[in-house]
């Protein structure tokens, strides 16, 4: 079976300690000026800035004036999600929702889909996840750090986790809470 060199090398990048090295070196003069959090948001979550749902106020909120990084999967994955949405739902207004979609994703940096992490997401050992979300977690592996990989797909938070990275999905108390505690506010997951 032909296995491309490229691949352990891909795999070594998602240990949380490869990815430090490589990366701080290459972040280091942009860390040292920036005073605002980094976020990188899969589709799940900017579909949630862009369409009213439960999560949006939190995740709003949580993200503020934060940078937001993406890979460019998002340029298919959101206007698709939108879509499917107003298929549900014929009274969502197609054309202002994709307008705000191209603002937003305007406002987000996103990171090429390079062959080495396509390789690397095809490499992680997580047999249940699916192909777009290993790519998300790869690409996020190549850009860390970052402060936190934004997503409220479990299946794909659980192995950015295995492979080191801290995940969040801001989430809005419930109405039956008198009293909002951090917990209901956000669902922290570190390392």
């Amino acid at each position: 079976m032909y296995r491309d060199p490229s691949v352990a090398d891909c795999l070594s990048r998602c240990d949380s300690r490869a990815i430090h090295k490589r990366s701080a070196a290459r972040l280091t003069k942009f860390a040292a000026i920036a005073e605002v959090a980094l976020f990188y948001a899969d589709a799940s979550a900017l579909v949630k800035l862009i369409r009213d749902e439960t999560e949006s106020d939190a995740l709003r909120a949580f993200v503020g004036d934060a940078d937001l990084l993406s890979s460019e999967l998002v340029l298919t994955e959101i206007p698709r999600a939108i879509r499917r949405a107003v298929a549900h739902d014929p009274d969502l207004p197609l054309e202002a929702l994709l307008e705000k979609a191209g603002e937003i994703l305007d406002a987000v940096a996103l990171l090429p889909l390079e062959r080495a992490v396509l390789i690397a997401a095809g490499a992680l050992d997580e047999p249940a996840l699916r192909a777009l979300d290993a790519i998300h977690v790869s690409a996020a592996c190549d850009v860390a750090p970052f402060d936190a990989f934004v997503s409220y797909d479990e299946r794909q938070s659980a192995a950015a986790r295995l492979v080191g990275l801290r995940t969040v999905a801001p989430m809005s108390p419930s109405d039956d809470d008198e009293e909002e505690s951090p917990e209901s506010r956000e669902r922290l997951e570190g390392r």
